[in-house]
């Protein structure tokens, strides 16, 4: 029975890892090529004087095309090219319309006094070495799953590591691209739930490796260790869908959960190290030793990047 499931877990890991590393090249291949048309301006809803929504410019960059043409901070946009500007996401679709490089009109409200502004629509960040540098950690913490897995495969918490591993490859290198087709919407609600799980992997695995203690033997005690994750994550799914709505605009509310979710990793992340710091000296085998340290020694050189 033991070998069946063990075999069970090795295809369905096998499938998955194939699915995310041709995910990954797609969305690679889409990084390059696909650029956000851009004006340079952050716009939020905001509620007017008379109950109805409108979106105003929170910060508009510097330099930037729509600074360029006259958009200030606190502007309210009415229309781009034509088209009535009702709620933020209005706006990426418009440029999308618009595409990049165009001039276009933009109809802004300031003091009361509609002012066109003349656009010239520039695209999105290019794929930058950071983007490059997320792609590396992604695919050395694949190449040392497989590694460790497939040497490994019947060594306990093998497979619990190699979900670990799987995650944050999945986490570095899935990159929303804004296209808004389905493969994009894919790639983006996977680098969201592998981020908001991949901390609590880690510190689970850090508790059961190379033993789970016998306090989390304890029927059901695992699966609270993923309660935050879960509540987190069906916020960011509540809110994404438009289920739960919120006085704050979009931008507002994803900033605020990313800050939550970075919270959430470091706290976690940190506790994994206290963790390991804490079974390396009990560690009788010289191995099992050295692999806590390596462990140790990499969240704490991931939580210093943080």
């Amino acid at each position: 029975m033991r070998d069946l499931k063990t075999q069970f877990a090795s295809a369905l890991l096998f499938v998955l890892t194939v699915a995310a590393v041709c995910c990954a090249v797609v969305n690679f291949h889409q990084q390059s090529l696909y650029h956000l048309p851009d004006d340079g301006v952050t716009w939020v809803d905001r509620p007017s004087a008379d109950g109805h929504n409108q979106v105003l410019a929170l910060h508009v960059a510097s330099g930037s095309q729509g600074y360029n043409a006259g958009i200030r901070a606190g502007d309210v946009l009415l229309r781009v090219a034509g088209e009535p500007i009702a709620i933020t996401t209005d706006v990426p679709k418009a440029l999308q319309n618009v595409g990049s490089w165009l001039k276009t009109e933009y109809i802004v409200r300031r003091d009361n006094v509609s002012v066109p502004a003349q656009v010239i629509v520039a695209e999105g960040a290019v794929l930058d070495r950071s983007l490059y540098y997320q792609y590396a950690v992604g695919i050395a913490y694949l190449l040392i799953g497989l590694f460790v897995y497939y040497r490994r495969v019947g060594a306990p918490r093998s497979v619990h590591f190699y979900v670990l591993c799987l995650a944050s490859f999945v986490l570095s290198c899935f990159h929303f691209t804004g296209k808004l087709n389905a493969f994009d919407q894919v790639i983006y609600w996977g680098n969201v739930a592998a981020g908001v799980l991949a901390p609590t992997i880690f510190l689970h695995f850090c508790l059961v490796f190379p033993e789970r203690p016998a306090w989390l033997k304890r029927t059901g005690v695992s699966a609270l260790f993923y309660v935050p994750a879960a509540l987190l994550l069906a916020v960011y799914v509540l809110v994404g869908k438009g289920i739960l709505r919120v006085a704050a605009s979009p931008v507002e509310v994803n900033w605020f959960l990313d800050r939550v979710w970075m919270l959430l990793l470091s706290v976690l992340y940190l506790a994994g190290t206290v963790v390991l710091s804490m079974k390396v000296p009990h560690a009788d085998d010289p191995l099992v030793r050295r692999q806590l340290k390596y462990m140790r020694n990499g969240a704490l050189l991931g939580c210093r990047s943080l």
